[in-house]
Protein backbone atom coordinates (compact mmCIF):
# COMPACT_ATOMS: atom_id res chain seq x y z
CA UNK A 1 0.00 0.00 0.00
CA UNK A 2 1.08 3.59 -0.63
CA UNK A 3 0.74 6.71 1.45
CA UNK A 4 0.49 10.21 0.02
CA UNK A 5 1.24 13.61 1.52
CA UNK A 6 0.59 16.98 -0.08
CA UNK A 7 2.18 20.29 0.84
CA UNK A 8 1.26 23.66 -0.65
CA UNK A 9 3.02 27.00 -0.44
CA UNK A 10 -0.26 28.74 0.46
CA UNK A 11 -3.29 28.06 2.61
CA UNK A 12 -4.94 31.23 1.26
CA UNK A 13 -5.16 32.88 -2.17
CA UNK A 14 -6.18 36.28 -3.53
CA UNK A 15 -9.81 36.92 -4.39
CA UNK A 16 -9.14 39.83 -6.74
CA UNK A 17 -6.18 38.58 -8.78
CA UNK A 18 -4.26 35.47 -9.89
CA UNK A 19 -2.28 33.56 -7.24
CA UNK A 20 0.61 31.24 -8.15
CA UNK A 21 0.97 28.52 -5.56
CA UNK A 22 3.55 25.73 -5.38
CA UNK A 23 2.78 22.17 -4.38
CA UNK A 24 4.66 18.98 -3.57
CA UNK A 25 3.08 15.55 -3.62
CA UNK A 26 5.08 12.88 -1.76
CA UNK A 27 4.30 9.20 -2.40
CA UNK A 28 5.93 6.27 -0.58
CA UNK A 29 5.24 2.73 0.61
CA UNK A 30 3.53 2.17 3.94
CA UNK A 31 6.13 0.71 6.28
CA UNK A 32 5.40 -2.75 7.62
CA UNK A 33 3.27 -3.89 4.68
CA UNK A 34 4.17 -6.92 2.61
CA UNK A 35 6.15 -5.18 -0.12
CA UNK A 36 7.81 -5.77 -3.44
CA UNK A 37 5.22 -7.85 -5.30
CA UNK A 38 5.04 -6.94 -8.97
CA UNK A 39 8.21 -4.84 -8.86
CA UNK A 40 11.05 -6.02 -11.08
CA UNK A 41 14.64 -5.02 -11.85
CA UNK A 42 16.12 -5.34 -15.34
CA UNK A 43 19.91 -5.08 -15.40
CA UNK A 44 21.40 -4.03 -18.75
CA UNK A 45 25.19 -4.34 -18.93
CA UNK A 46 27.33 -3.01 -21.76
CA UNK A 47 29.84 -5.73 -22.61
CA UNK A 48 31.51 -3.98 -25.56
CA UNK A 49 35.27 -4.24 -25.88
CA UNK A 50 35.90 -0.98 -24.02
CA UNK A 51 34.26 -2.43 -20.89
CA UNK A 52 37.07 -4.96 -20.51
CA UNK A 53 38.76 -5.10 -17.12
CA UNK A 54 37.79 -3.16 -14.01
CA UNK A 55 34.62 -1.59 -15.45
CA UNK A 56 33.01 -4.90 -16.34
CA UNK A 57 34.19 -6.44 -13.06
CA UNK A 58 32.47 -3.62 -11.16
CA UNK A 59 29.31 -4.14 -13.21
CA UNK A 60 29.28 -7.87 -12.41
CA UNK A 61 29.82 -7.18 -8.70
CA UNK A 62 27.02 -4.61 -8.61
CA UNK A 63 24.64 -6.94 -10.42
CA UNK A 64 25.34 -9.75 -7.94
CA UNK A 65 24.84 -7.36 -5.04
CA UNK A 66 21.28 -6.76 -6.28
CA UNK A 67 20.51 -10.43 -5.59
CA UNK A 68 21.15 -9.88 -1.88
CA UNK A 69 18.72 -6.95 -1.75
CA UNK A 70 15.74 -8.21 -3.75
CA UNK A 71 13.06 -10.24 -2.02
CA UNK A 72 11.25 -13.40 -3.06
CA UNK A 73 8.32 -11.34 -4.35
CA UNK A 74 10.56 -9.47 -6.81
CA UNK A 75 11.56 -10.51 -10.30
CA UNK A 76 14.82 -9.98 -12.15
CA UNK A 77 15.99 -9.96 -15.75
CA UNK A 78 19.58 -9.68 -16.97
CA UNK A 79 20.71 -8.45 -20.39
CA UNK A 80 24.08 -7.73 -21.91
CA UNK A 81 24.83 -6.02 -25.18
CA UNK A 82 27.74 -5.49 -27.52
CA UNK A 83 27.37 -5.98 -31.27
CA UNK A 84 24.27 -7.98 -30.41
CA UNK A 85 21.90 -8.16 -27.46
CA UNK A 86 21.80 -11.20 -25.20
CA UNK A 87 18.92 -11.97 -22.85
CA UNK A 88 20.99 -13.83 -20.25
CA UNK A 89 18.23 -14.31 -17.68
CA UNK A 90 14.58 -13.86 -18.74
CA UNK A 91 12.27 -12.02 -16.35
CA UNK A 92 11.49 -14.30 -13.43
CA UNK A 93 11.64 -14.74 -9.64
CA UNK A 94 14.95 -14.46 -7.81
CA UNK A 95 14.77 -18.09 -6.68
CA UNK A 96 18.21 -19.47 -7.57
CA UNK A 97 20.86 -16.96 -6.55
CA UNK A 98 23.81 -19.28 -7.22
CA UNK A 99 22.69 -19.97 -10.79
CA UNK A 100 22.09 -16.27 -11.51
CA UNK A 101 25.49 -15.34 -10.02
CA UNK A 102 27.23 -17.85 -12.29
CA UNK A 103 25.45 -16.39 -15.33
CA UNK A 104 26.59 -12.90 -14.31
CA UNK A 105 30.20 -14.09 -14.00
CA UNK A 106 30.08 -15.43 -17.56
CA UNK A 107 29.63 -11.95 -19.09
CA UNK A 108 32.71 -11.14 -21.19
CA UNK A 109 33.66 -7.97 -23.09
CA UNK A 110 33.96 -7.81 -26.90
CA UNK A 111 32.30 -6.09 -29.85
CA UNK A 112 30.33 -2.88 -30.45
CA UNK A 113 27.61 -1.01 -28.53
CA UNK A 114 24.06 -1.86 -29.68
CA UNK A 115 22.42 0.42 -27.12
CA UNK A 116 19.15 1.11 -28.91
CA UNK A 117 18.50 -2.54 -29.63
CA UNK A 118 19.19 -3.39 -25.97
CA UNK A 119 16.67 -0.82 -24.75
CA UNK A 120 14.14 -1.95 -27.34
CA UNK A 121 14.48 -5.56 -26.16
CA UNK A 122 13.97 -4.57 -22.52
CA UNK A 123 10.95 -2.45 -23.48
CA UNK A 124 9.33 -5.39 -25.29
CA UNK A 125 9.80 -7.63 -22.24
CA UNK A 126 8.68 -4.93 -19.78
CA UNK A 127 5.51 -4.30 -21.79
CA UNK A 128 4.45 -7.90 -21.21
CA UNK A 129 5.24 -7.62 -17.49
CA UNK A 130 3.35 -4.31 -17.28
CA UNK A 131 0.23 -5.80 -18.87
CA UNK A 132 -0.01 -8.04 -15.80
CA UNK A 133 0.14 -5.05 -13.43
CA UNK A 134 3.87 -4.98 -12.68
CA UNK A 135 6.50 -2.26 -13.04
CA UNK A 136 10.10 -2.58 -14.19
CA UNK A 137 13.08 -0.45 -13.23
CA UNK A 138 15.87 -0.90 -15.78
CA UNK A 139 19.43 -0.17 -14.62
CA UNK A 140 21.61 0.55 -17.64
CA UNK A 141 25.40 0.63 -17.39
CA UNK A 142 27.42 1.73 -20.42
CA UNK A 143 30.77 3.32 -21.20
CA UNK A 144 30.55 4.12 -24.91
CA UNK A 145 28.83 5.75 -27.84
CA UNK A 146 26.03 3.67 -29.43
CA UNK A 147 27.09 1.88 -32.59
CA UNK A 148 23.59 0.98 -33.83
CA UNK A 149 21.34 4.08 -33.53
CA UNK A 150 22.63 7.60 -32.87
CA UNK A 151 19.45 9.59 -33.58
CA UNK A 152 18.37 11.14 -30.27
CA UNK A 153 14.76 11.44 -31.46
CA UNK A 154 14.43 7.67 -31.71
CA UNK A 155 15.62 7.26 -28.14
CA UNK A 156 13.15 9.92 -27.00
CA UNK A 157 10.25 8.14 -28.70
CA UNK A 158 11.25 4.80 -27.19
CA UNK A 159 11.57 6.40 -23.74
CA UNK A 160 8.11 7.99 -24.08
CA UNK A 161 6.63 4.57 -24.85
CA UNK A 162 8.54 3.12 -21.89
CA UNK A 163 7.14 5.80 -19.56
CA UNK A 164 3.58 4.97 -20.62
CA UNK A 165 3.97 1.39 -19.34
CA UNK A 166 5.77 2.41 -16.13
CA UNK A 167 9.24 1.35 -17.27
CA UNK A 168 11.79 3.53 -15.45
CA UNK A 169 15.31 3.73 -16.93
CA UNK A 170 18.23 4.47 -14.60
CA UNK A 171 21.30 5.37 -16.67
CA UNK A 172 24.83 4.94 -15.34
CA UNK A 173 27.54 6.28 -17.61
CA UNK A 174 31.26 5.53 -17.34
CA UNK A 175 33.91 7.25 -19.42
CA UNK A 176 33.21 8.37 -22.99
CA UNK A 177 29.46 7.78 -23.22
CA UNK A 178 26.74 9.89 -24.89
CA UNK A 179 25.35 11.97 -22.02
CA UNK A 180 22.61 13.50 -24.18
CA UNK A 181 21.02 10.13 -24.92
CA UNK A 182 21.37 8.77 -21.39
CA UNK A 183 20.04 11.99 -19.84
CA UNK A 184 17.04 12.05 -22.18
CA UNK A 185 15.91 8.47 -21.61
CA UNK A 186 16.27 8.81 -17.83
CA UNK A 187 14.43 12.13 -17.64
CA UNK A 188 11.55 11.01 -19.84
CA UNK A 189 11.01 7.84 -17.79
CA UNK A 190 11.57 9.62 -14.43
CA UNK A 191 14.69 7.61 -13.69
CA UNK A 192 18.10 8.72 -12.41
CA UNK A 193 21.08 9.77 -14.51
CA UNK A 194 24.43 9.00 -12.87
CA UNK A 195 27.89 10.01 -14.02
CA UNK A 196 29.92 7.26 -12.38
CA UNK A 197 33.16 9.06 -11.56
CA UNK A 198 34.17 6.25 -9.18
CA UNK A 199 33.26 2.60 -8.71
CA UNK A 200 31.28 3.26 -5.53
CA UNK A 201 28.66 5.21 -7.50
CA UNK A 202 27.97 2.10 -9.60
CA UNK A 203 27.29 -0.16 -6.62
CA UNK A 204 25.43 2.57 -4.71
CA UNK A 205 23.05 3.15 -7.64
CA UNK A 206 22.36 -0.56 -8.10
CA UNK A 207 21.74 -0.94 -4.37
CA UNK A 208 19.43 2.09 -4.17
CA UNK A 209 17.08 0.93 -6.90
CA UNK A 210 17.14 -2.70 -5.81
CA UNK A 211 16.08 -1.56 -2.35
CA UNK A 212 13.23 0.48 -3.86
CA UNK A 213 12.02 -2.59 -5.74
CA UNK A 214 12.25 -4.72 -2.61
CA UNK A 215 10.19 -2.25 -0.56
CA UNK A 216 7.68 -1.30 -3.28
CA UNK A 217 4.23 -0.62 -1.88
CA UNK A 218 2.69 -0.16 -5.31
CA UNK A 219 3.42 -0.68 -9.00
CA UNK A 220 2.16 1.03 -12.16
CA UNK A 221 1.87 4.17 -10.03
CA UNK A 222 0.27 7.14 -11.79
CA UNK A 223 -0.32 10.59 -10.34
CA UNK A 224 -2.89 12.91 -11.91
CA UNK A 225 -3.08 16.59 -10.97
CA UNK A 226 -6.58 17.84 -11.75
CA UNK A 227 -6.95 21.64 -11.46
CA UNK A 228 -10.33 22.88 -10.31
CA UNK A 229 -10.63 26.67 -9.96
CA UNK A 230 -7.29 27.31 -11.56
CA UNK A 231 -5.32 28.09 -14.67
CA UNK A 232 -2.11 26.43 -15.85
CA UNK A 233 -0.30 23.59 -14.04
CA UNK A 234 3.41 22.79 -14.28
CA UNK A 235 5.69 20.09 -12.82
CA UNK A 236 9.41 20.77 -12.32
CA UNK A 237 11.06 17.54 -11.18
CA UNK A 238 9.29 14.74 -13.06
CA UNK A 239 8.40 14.16 -16.69
CA UNK A 240 4.67 14.49 -17.38
CA UNK A 241 2.02 14.65 -20.05
CA UNK A 242 -0.93 17.03 -20.20
CA UNK A 243 -4.36 16.44 -21.68
CA UNK A 244 -7.20 18.94 -21.37
CA UNK A 245 -5.36 20.70 -18.54
CA UNK A 246 -4.86 17.51 -16.50
CA UNK A 247 -1.26 16.54 -15.71
CA UNK A 248 -0.29 12.85 -15.64
CA UNK A 249 2.97 11.61 -14.11
CA UNK A 250 3.96 7.95 -14.58
CA UNK A 251 6.13 6.81 -11.65
CA UNK A 252 6.40 3.04 -12.11
CA UNK A 253 7.02 1.30 -8.77
CA UNK A 254 7.35 3.30 -5.55
CA UNK A 255 9.16 2.03 -2.47
CA UNK A 256 10.00 3.23 1.02
CA UNK A 257 11.84 6.36 -0.13
CA UNK A 258 9.29 9.07 -0.99
CA UNK A 259 8.98 10.11 -4.61
CA UNK A 260 8.30 13.84 -4.80
CA UNK A 261 6.36 15.60 -7.53
CA UNK A 262 6.86 19.36 -7.25
CA UNK A 263 5.13 21.98 -9.35
CA UNK A 264 3.06 25.13 -9.58
CA UNK A 265 -0.60 25.96 -10.00
CA UNK A 266 -2.27 29.24 -10.96
CA UNK A 267 -5.44 30.04 -8.99
CA UNK A 268 -7.85 32.50 -10.54
CA UNK A 269 -9.48 35.26 -8.54
CA UNK A 270 -13.13 34.91 -7.59
CA UNK A 271 -15.65 34.76 -4.78
CA UNK A 272 -14.26 34.74 -1.26
CA UNK A 273 -14.43 31.53 0.75
CA UNK A 274 -13.17 27.96 0.72
CA UNK A 275 -12.31 26.48 -2.69
CA UNK A 276 -10.94 23.20 -3.99
CA UNK A 277 -7.88 24.35 -5.89
CA UNK A 278 -6.89 20.94 -7.26
CA UNK A 279 -7.23 17.23 -6.74
CA UNK A 280 -4.36 14.72 -6.69
CA UNK A 281 -5.36 11.23 -7.85
CA UNK A 282 -2.95 8.36 -7.16
CA UNK A 283 -3.66 5.12 -9.05
CA UNK A 284 -1.61 1.96 -8.62
CA UNK A 285 -1.50 -1.81 -8.22
CA UNK A 286 -1.29 -2.86 -4.58
CA UNK A 287 1.10 -5.59 -3.43
CA UNK A 288 -1.69 -8.17 -3.78
CA UNK A 289 -2.22 -7.11 -7.39
CA UNK A 290 -5.50 -5.31 -6.80
CA UNK A 291 -6.04 -1.88 -8.41
CA UNK A 292 -6.36 1.12 -6.09
CA UNK A 293 -7.21 4.77 -6.58
CA UNK A 294 -6.91 7.41 -3.85
CA UNK A 295 -8.12 10.99 -4.24
CA UNK A 296 -6.75 13.96 -2.30
CA UNK A 297 -8.49 17.34 -2.68
CA UNK A 298 -6.46 20.47 -1.92
CA UNK A 299 -8.52 23.27 -0.42
CA UNK A 300 -7.59 26.92 0.00
CA UNK A 301 -9.33 29.97 1.40
CA UNK A 302 -9.85 32.76 -1.13
CA UNK A 303 -9.74 36.22 0.49
CA UNK A 304 -9.41 39.92 -0.29
CA UNK A 305 -7.06 40.33 2.67
CA UNK A 306 -3.64 40.46 1.00
CA UNK A 307 -1.75 40.37 4.28
CA UNK A 308 -3.41 37.09 5.23
CA UNK A 309 -2.38 35.57 1.90
CA UNK A 310 1.23 36.69 2.22
CA UNK A 311 1.55 35.63 5.86
CA UNK A 312 0.36 32.09 5.02
CA UNK A 313 3.15 31.39 2.52
CA UNK A 314 5.41 28.39 3.16
CA UNK A 315 8.74 29.91 2.15
CA UNK A 316 10.64 26.63 2.39
CA UNK A 317 8.44 25.00 -0.23
CA UNK A 318 8.57 28.10 -2.46
CA UNK A 319 12.36 28.01 -2.40
CA UNK A 320 12.55 24.28 -3.13
CA UNK A 321 10.06 24.54 -5.99
CA UNK A 322 11.86 27.49 -7.53
CA UNK A 323 15.16 25.68 -7.20
CA UNK A 324 13.83 22.73 -9.19
CA UNK A 325 12.29 25.07 -11.76
CA UNK A 326 15.68 26.77 -12.15
CA UNK A 327 17.34 23.39 -12.71
CA UNK A 328 15.18 22.90 -15.80
CA UNK A 329 16.51 26.22 -17.11
CA UNK A 330 20.08 25.22 -16.27
CA UNK A 331 19.71 21.88 -18.05
CA UNK A 332 18.41 23.57 -21.18
CA UNK A 333 21.28 26.06 -21.19
CA UNK A 334 23.80 23.24 -20.71
CA UNK A 335 22.29 21.39 -23.67
CA UNK A 336 22.76 24.55 -25.77
CA UNK A 337 26.36 25.01 -24.61
CA UNK A 338 25.47 28.31 -22.94
CA UNK A 339 27.51 27.75 -19.79
CA UNK A 340 27.78 31.44 -18.87
CA UNK A 341 24.01 31.84 -18.47
CA UNK A 342 23.74 28.38 -16.91
CA UNK A 343 26.20 29.59 -14.27
CA UNK A 344 24.15 32.75 -13.65
CA UNK A 345 20.91 30.81 -13.16
CA UNK A 346 22.66 28.31 -10.89
CA UNK A 347 24.00 31.15 -8.73
CA UNK A 348 20.36 32.19 -8.17
CA UNK A 349 19.51 28.55 -7.49
CA UNK A 350 22.24 28.42 -4.85
CA UNK A 351 20.41 31.12 -2.90
CA UNK A 352 17.18 29.10 -3.11
CA UNK A 353 19.04 25.95 -2.01
CA UNK A 354 20.56 27.74 0.97
CA UNK A 355 17.10 28.98 1.96
CA UNK A 356 15.71 25.41 2.00
CA UNK A 357 18.34 24.45 4.61
CA UNK A 358 18.59 21.00 2.99
CA UNK A 359 22.24 19.94 3.00
CA UNK A 360 21.96 17.68 -0.07
CA UNK A 361 20.50 20.52 -2.17
CA UNK A 362 23.07 23.02 -0.94
CA UNK A 363 25.98 20.67 -1.71
CA UNK A 364 24.65 19.77 -5.17
CA UNK A 365 24.24 23.41 -6.27
CA UNK A 366 27.73 24.22 -4.98
CA UNK A 367 29.19 21.27 -6.87
CA UNK A 368 27.30 22.34 -9.99
CA UNK A 369 28.73 25.86 -9.66
CA UNK A 370 32.26 24.47 -9.54
CA UNK A 371 31.61 22.37 -12.65
CA UNK A 372 30.00 25.19 -14.64
CA UNK A 373 32.53 27.88 -13.74
CA UNK A 374 35.51 25.82 -14.87
CA UNK A 375 35.42 27.59 -18.27
CA UNK A 376 33.07 27.22 -21.23
CA UNK A 377 35.55 25.15 -23.20
CA UNK A 378 36.20 22.69 -20.38
CA UNK A 379 32.81 22.20 -18.72
CA UNK A 380 32.12 18.56 -17.86
CA UNK A 381 28.57 18.23 -19.21
CA UNK A 382 28.25 14.73 -17.79
CA UNK A 383 28.91 15.88 -14.24
CA UNK A 384 26.76 19.01 -14.70
CA UNK A 385 23.81 16.83 -15.71
CA UNK A 386 24.58 14.50 -12.81
CA UNK A 387 24.18 17.32 -10.29
CA UNK A 388 20.99 18.73 -11.84
CA UNK A 389 19.44 15.26 -11.68
CA UNK A 390 20.35 14.97 -7.99
CA UNK A 391 18.62 18.27 -7.26
CA UNK A 392 15.46 17.50 -9.21
CA UNK A 393 15.06 13.96 -7.89
CA UNK A 394 15.69 14.86 -4.25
Amino acid sequence: MLKTSIKTSNSKCFADTLTKIYFQVGISAVQGDNAGSGSAIAIIVDRSGSMHGEKLADARDAAKMVLDVLGEANELALYSFASRVERIIPMGPVDDVDRISKEIDRIRASGGTSLYRALETVYDDARKFSSEGGSVTAILLTDGQPSDVTDVDRYEKLAASASEIGLKIVSIGIGDYDETILKKISDITNGDFVNATDRNLVSDTFRKHAREAATAGGTSVTLKIVPRESGSVNVFDQSFTMDDGIVTVNLGSVGATPVNVTGSLDIKGGTEGSITAMQAIVSYRDTDGSPREDKFPVTLNRTKNSEMVVSSINRDLVNEARLKMQMNQVEYLISQGDFDNATKINRQAMDAANATRKIELIEATRKLDRVLSSGSGEVDRKEAYNQTTKIKRN
